[in-house]
């Protein structure tokens, strides 16, 4: 905040250099806070790193054996790590005192320092503004008076003019002559008026050059004083601060000193020798064994064991592998335990699962092993490109040396190729034989996912071929015959439309055709979430499928207003809010059927509990029920 600059006299550029002069004293005050404000953050994050660096170490000595816990240098250690954690809390301290102490200070004075020079600024503007006004009226008074003088001197001017014309009358005369007597008052007036004026604003000028401009000017000096012993009493704080903070991590030092002086070299390693060697246990003499005389051979024929002699069955015992591993196990060497191979049967074996479960996790299994294809080929590449370097600079390197490593890589591509094309013909029979067991279901019940369970009359699922399939296709990829008969009959039945795969769309493959139901496939699946309300038709089927075979889908039925129970097969965890989750032997109540997306809204038996759940994890009575999109 400064003054501004007046023409009528020039007081105000001083005054506004002293108030720059101070405003940027106070501003350096502020910024020796922001210095100490950030030296305190940086001594809390060194304080932090420093402890979480004893805590890490500290850790880990605490994990070895007792024998390392009793010599003198890991003792050392550990308390050297404690001081460097005494050290740490030093440095805490000091951040804390110092945003306590000296931060929150200089914020205050800082505050106070600024609002003593907005009160001295605002003193020296009304001062300046009140001689300003004295030296305006002076003008405009000394204007009025140059005014009023100059019409007095016209005014006696046309006076004499006409007291020397001898043509004008004496009446026209006085009338000129009391016209310049009145200018001539007027222009007195005026001029005691302006030399009033100018006696007043050199009095006030003379006041506030001598009283109150020095007595504004002390007070900007007091602020300006004060600021500068603020700024010295922070700066001999934080000398105080590092003092008593040098002062404890030199103690610290001095401890840790001493205790690095008391490590002894000797009496560790003999502490070491005598717990390893008290561990160690002398081995029993051994014995020497008369085999007798090779000559009495035929009188000993029984003595032998299983065919070799006494001297060969004691091999093994010299071979121990515990004798062997003795070593290592004092070094704490572990034995890699083989790594077992995963049979890819493994993925899709479980019958106990749905059957699109089982081709979802082989589906999985054939993506995992083309990517481990693709960088064993990667792999292979790369040591190709090396060797023909070698071969190109010998002296870079042993192109033999990568001749294991491209066998090894041939050898995995190999096994990798065979496995991905085993299981994908496994993947397209397991396809082949989940289809083939539910397209009379789909036809006539409206749903999307197999049920292995449920059966009907005229529909019922061929729950025993599909097992069987499965059997089969196991035991082939499992034989070890290597006969293909099998597989290609097996392949021929299930690539045969007219057998097994019957397609839901074709009339003469539908037993029931006249409910003409659209089928669905798996990837028109809709989530309940999705479904806000059920807006099918239910209507129950008669006993006999064929009693009815060309009633339409839009003819009136009645409908079963009593609920169906059903039992759950397989166990289905919750996925969203409308879904709820099931296991397997719990019954349910079906509030609402499927009507071709794959859900049942059903509701527990024992807790009243309301849900969607998949189809195919329900097993429903021989009374099916029927439900006809809108």
């Amino acid at each position: 905040m400064m003054l501004p600059v007046s023409k009528f006299f020039t007081v105000q550029e001083p005054s506004n250099a002293l108030l720059s002069y101070i405003q940027k004293g106070i501003d350096f005050f502020e910024r020796i806070g922001q210095f100490s404000k950030e030296k305190a953050a940086i001594e809390e994050e060194y304080s932090t790193k420093l402890k979480n660096l004893a805590k890490k170490y500290a850790k880990k000595t605490e994990e070895e054996d007792e024998v390392l816990k009793s010599v003198s240098y890991i003792s050392a250690f550990n308390s050297f790590l404690y001081q460097l954690d005494q050290i740490a809390g030093k440095h805490h301290a000091a951040a804390e005192s110092t945003r306590e102490d000296i931060v929150a200070y200089v914020s205050s004075k800082a505050c106070q320092l600024r609002s003593s020079r907005k009160n001295a600024i605002s003193d020296l503007k009304t001062i300046n503004d009140i001689l300003e006004d004295h030296i305006n009226d002076m003008w405009k008074s000394g204007k009025i008076y140059s005014r009023a003088y100059k019409d007095a001197e016209s005014a006696y001017q046309k006076f004499y003019k006409a007291d020397k014309n001898l043509e004008i009358s004496r009446l026209e005369l006085e009338k000129t002559r009391s016209h310049a007597m009145t200018r001539n008052e007027i222009c007195e007036k005026a001029k005691s008026d302006y030399s009033k004026s100018v006696s007043t604003t050199n009095s006030e000028q003379k006041k506030y050059h001598d009283e109150l401009l020095p007595v504004i000017f002390s007070r900007l000096k007091a602020v300006d004083k004060e600021c500068i012993g603020d700024m010295s009493h922070v700066l001999q704080k934080l000398i105080t601060v590092d003092e008593c903070l040098s002062e404890g991590i030199g103690c610290c030092r001095q401890k840790t000193q001493k205790i690095v002086n008391n490590i002894e070299a000797e009496s560790d390693s003999q502490l070491v020798l005598d717990s390893v060697e008290a561990m160690m246990e002398k081995p029993t003499p051994f014995d020497f064994e008369d085999l007798g005389d090779p000559k009495d051979c035929d009188s000993r024929a029984g003595d032998s064991i299983d065919g070799k002699h006494k001297s060969e069955a004691l091999m093994p015992i010299l071979k121990s592998p515990n004798k062997k591993n003795l070593l290592g196990n004092f070094l704490g060497i572990k034995q890699k335990e083989p790594e077992k191979l995963e049979s890819p049967r493994e993925v899709y074996a479980d019958k106990n699962k749905p059957a699109h479960v089982r081709l979802s996790c082989l589906r999985s299994k054939i993506k995992s092993m083309e990517k481990e294809l693709e960088q064993a080929t990667q792999g292979r590449e790369g040591i190709t490109r090396l060797q023909k370097a070698y071969y190109a600079n010998p002296q870079h390197g042993n192109p033999d040396a990568c001749t294991a490593p491209l066998i090894s890589y041939a050898k995995k591509i190999e096994a990798l190729n065979a496995n991905i094309q085993d299981l994908k013909e496994l993947y397209i029979l397991l396809e082949a034989s989940a289809e083939s067991s539910t397209p009379t279901e789909r036809s006539f019940g409206g749903r999307d996912t197999p049920d292995t369970t449920r059966s009907m009359s005229g529909c019922s699922t061929n729950v025993s071929s599909t097992k069987t399939l499965e059997d089969g296709v196991i035991r082939e990829r499992g034989g070890s015959s290597g006969d293909d008969s099998s597989k290609n009959i097996i392949r021929q039945i299930l690539t045969t439309p007219k057998r097994i795969i019957s397609s839901p769309r074709t009339p003469k493959s539908a037993p029931f055709s006249a409910t003409n139901t659209p089928v669905r496939r798996k990837k028109d699946i809709s989530s309940p979430v999705l479904r806000s309300s059920f807006s099918g038709a239910i209507r129950k089927m008669p006993g006999s499928a064929t009693s009815s075979p060309h009633r339409s889908i839009s003819s009136p039925m009645k409908i079963d207003k009593s609920e169906i129970l059903v039992t759950v097969l397989f166990e289905f965890e919750q996925s969203s809010a409308e879904t709820m989750s099931i296991i397997p032997g719990e019954e349910l109540f079906v509030q609402e059927t499927d009507n071709g997306d794959g859900w049942t809204r059903a509701r527990k038996k024992r807790n009243q509990e309301v849900g969607f759940v998949p189809t195919s994890y329900l097993q429903f009575p021989v009374a099916s029920i029927c439900i006809t999109p809108p």
